[in-house]
């Protein structure tokens, strides 16, 4: 019996080819979707939980508050993980990453830049599973300047992965020996690095309670409350931080993020890698399922509008003896053969635009994932779900109808329950507008971060980095060099770049009453041709002059916020008391306000700033004019390797790096706005499955109103009508929906267009579903409006 009817299945999908394809596309394409957005939201949760003891390891992160800002860091001082695993038992292990800059390390006739070498304590293998491939784990970093690569690094500097015992020497020329090679770190981890180098390797880098730096790791035991352990966290605070901030009038208290957390849930304005959003999983969530019900939809519509056609299939079948029961498993064994030769065909299309997936997304998902176990029990229920929802409405529908009827010709016209089709297209539709808007005003605030006025000129500035003494005191030198060509308008130097983080350090700073009082001050140095290169304004006062001998030592510089902050009605000549070395205290006078710009990206509000003037800056700039920039640039490369001989040219563009800061938004967009086309493309095809069955349903009315004298445009306009109401139902229940969320989602950005200057981009929405409609109901409804009367009326 079974048998019989898997045969009768394939002979009618074999026998309706055109109905079968655009079926199974449908959810070939939705179940296809569906599993690269499950892809990309399992990848995002399986950040950091590869660690055997993921669930155990937290991260020790700083929230401070002053007596007029408050902010977070990932980072904490570097006597603290020494405190909790000596003196606290609760403490498994405690482990630092000392990040290093950018440094130079080579290796016989090969040097290169690297940022991402950091020392860590010798426990770091015990606390984190990294897969070894040569070394011992366990005693890889006991030892000073002992170092353990990756296996690409190896590869990149020794030409193997053989390589134990070898020596690299960085720019301090300190020889590291080669102890332990590693499989890179994984790409879903919230810090990655290239190499790691024995904390021991700097005994005297001890550091103090009053300086933040290091990323601080701590494993509690299993099954641990982390809750449990904010009274010792509150204890350090008291014996070793309170003493030194309190008469600053800073609080600071510590909080624990578990590792699998970091990624989705940590918004830290310095971490260490690009994170992810929690928001993003949900909506990426809503999308697969929208995809997944959509392609059930189509079926639905689909399969009614063949409704007709299989009507005296059906009358013949139960006038033969069928029941009710064997019509339903018939009709429900085809739409389940049905969905899992789409199941196949998605399968063999995930094969083919899983790199393209993998490229938009920045992921390295493999193809084996789908044959795991769990993955496929999870894609075979869905498409079994799919099946039984897709076919259950034509299968109880198809069955029921009287036989008698159906062989007289009698079918009734209703053609089954019209409000739940319209019903299912209302809500096919709500789904696609409200996609449709999210995708444009997604864009539409990306499109603002990236033109938005920043304050400065970032075009056509070229930044290099200059990371050690040697480069740093031949500058002077190389920017006169640079200013021979014509072709180079200015050259700057700063100890941060407009982009990153800055330094803060508590100052004493002088209040409109004139007393002195301690303030957590962001800062950076920076020369005398920084604001004119960067084309920033100055509103009050002036910049740092050459002509005025004590600027060098004497003047800084505040922006607008730093006026609004300290409520300064006269900023000009007010005091900064800044330490030395050796504990002598200088006192600075501002000479001049610049107007607020944009030192941190577009997501943070602008932080008061003050900027003092100094020379062996890390960052260089080169303000380039605008013509034969290439041509420029090797000339630059050319004068650098005159100048700092051995040392590799490496170079990025301003507007470039601040365009990077905004990728992760602009991938998610893209992927949005990918997923939302398709799932239109498959609403339209339950469109189209609608069309067909009105059409049809209405064959005789069309002829008879043709006979009658009735116009080709007036019958379109007939049969069109009821669709255009069908999109303004679903664009009245869309518009609020698609309001509320994008406006929740915006308010992620300190900065950020206002929805209420959107409405057109909702009409718009509504327009173009509007003409996507319009256009995919034509073929029907054209060709029912021009076809030969006399063909629908030659059976009465």
């Amino acid at each position: 019996m079974l048998k019989n009817l898997f045969k009768i299945a394939i002979r009618n999908i074999l026998k309706e080819k055109g109905y079968s394809i655009i079926n199974i596309l449908g959810l070939a394409i939705g179940i296809m979707c569906s599993m690269f957005l499950g892809l990309y939201i399992m990848d995002e949760l399986s950040y950091d939980r590869y660690h055997d003891n993921a669930d155990n390891i937290y991260r020790v992160v700083s929230n401070i508050k002053e007596p007029d800002n408050s902010f977070t860091w990932a980072i904490a001082q570097i006597p603290m993980a020494d405190e909790l695993r000596d003196n606290y038992p609760d403490v498994v292990n405690a482990v630092r990453f000392f990040g290093l800059g950018r440094n130079l390390y080579k290796y016989e006739d090969k040097s290169f830049y690297e940022e991402d070498i950091f020392l860590a304590d010798s426990t770091v293998f015990e606390m984190f599973s990294y897969q070894f491939i040569a070394g011992d784990s366990e005693t890889a970093l006991d030892e000073p300047y002992s170092i353990v690569v990756t296996e690409s690094m190896a590869i990149k500097y020794f030409g193997t992965i053989d390589c134990l015992n070898l020596l690299l020497t960085d720019q301090d020329n300190d020889q590291l020996k080669v102890t332990g090679v590693i499989k890179g770190v994984p790409a879903n981890s919230h810090f990655r690095f290239d190499a790691l180098i024995s904390r021991n390797s700097e005994p005297d880098y001890q550091g103090s309670w009053g300086n933040f730096g290091v990323f601080t790791y701590i494993q509690l035991p299993g099954s641990y409350q982390p809750a449990n352990f904010k009274g010792s966290l509150d204890k350090v605070v008291k014996d070793h931080v309170d003493p030194i901030f309190e008469q600053f009038k800073i609080s600071i208290n510590y909080e624990l993020q578990r590792i699998t957390d970091i990624h989705l849930y940590s918004k830290i304005q310095d971490e260490a890698e690009e994170g992810g959003d929690i928001s993003y999983i949900y909506i990426f969530a809503a999308v697969a399922v929208f995809m997944l019900v959509i392609a059930s939809i189509n079926y639905m519509n689909l399969a009614t509008a063949r409704s007709t056609q299989r009507a005296k299939e059906v009358g013949v079948r139960k006038v033969m003896g069928a029941g009710k029961g064997q019509l339903v498993s018939q009709f429900m064994i085809e739409s389940l053969v049905m969905s899992f030769v789409a199941l196949v065909m998605s399968m063999l299309l995930i094969y083919i635009f899983l790199p393209a997936f993998n490229n938009l997304a920045n992921k390295q998902i493999e193809i084996t994932y789908l044959f795991q176990s769990q993955v496929l029990l999870i894609l075979v229920g869905v498409t079994f779900i799919i099946g039984i929802i897709g076919g259950s409405y034509p299968a109880f529908y198809l069955s029921r109808f009287n036989p008698v009827n159906v062989l007289k010709g009698k079918l009734s016209t209703k053609g089954g329950n019209a409000i739940l089709r319209k019903t299912l297209v209302v809500l096919q539709f709500s789904i696609s507008i409200f996609m449709l808007i999210s995708t444009l005003v997604v864009f539409d605030q990306l499109k603002f971060l990236m033109n938005k006025d920043l304050g400065f000129d970032k075009e056509q500035v070229l930044r290099f980095e200059m990371p050690d003494d040697q480069m740093q005191a031949g500058y002077n030198g190389f920017r006169q060099k640079l200013l021979t060509n014509p072709n180079i308008i200015n050259v700057a130097s700063s100890s941060s770049t407009p982009g990153n983080n800055v330094n803060k350090v508590i100052f004493n700073v002088e209040t409109e009453e004139g007393e002195m009082n301690e303030r957590g001050i962001d800062f950076f140095v920076a020369d005398f041709d920084f604001i004119e290169a960067m084309q920033m304004s100055i509103v009050e006062g002036r910049n740092f002059s050459r002509d005025i001998l004590s600027d060098t030592s004497l003047a800084v510089l505040v922006n607008e916020s730093m006026v609004d902050r300290m409520g300064w009605t006269e900023p000009l000549g007010k005091k900064f008391d800044i330490p030395q070395r050796g504990g002598e205290v200088v006192t600075k006078k501002v000479v001049g306000v610049v107007k607020d710009y944009h030192q941190n990206s577009l997501y943070d509000e602008i932080e008061p700033l003050m900027i003092m003037y100094g020379e062996g800056n890390y960052y260089g700039y080169v303000k380039l004019q605008t013509s034969n920039i290439s041509k420029t640039v090797n000339e630059i490369e050319a004068i650098w390797g005159q100048t700092f001989i051995n040392k590799p040219f490496e170079y990025n563009f301003l507007d470039q790096d601040f365009a990077s800061q905004y990728t992760s938004d602009k991938r998610r967009g893209d992927i949005f706005t990918i997923f939302s086309s398709l799932t239109i493309a498959i609403a339209c095809l339950g469109l189209l499955g609608l069309t067909a069955y009105t059409t049809e349903r209405r064959t005789k009315e069309i002829g008879i109103r043709k006979v009658i004298g009735a116009s080709v445009k007036s019958i379109v306009a007939l049969l069109s009508k009821e669709f255009v109401v069908l999109v303004l139902i679903a664009t009245v229940i869309a518009f609020p929906i698609a309001w509320y969320f994008m406006d929740t989602w915006l308010q992620a950005f300190a900065y950020r267009i206002e929805l209420r200057k959107e409405v057109p981009t909702f009409v718009l929405s509504a327009g173009i579903a509007l003409l996507i409609i319009v256009f995919t109901m034509s073929y029907h409804t054209i060709r029912a409006a021009i076809s030969n009367p006399v063909n629908a009326l030659k059976d009465e």
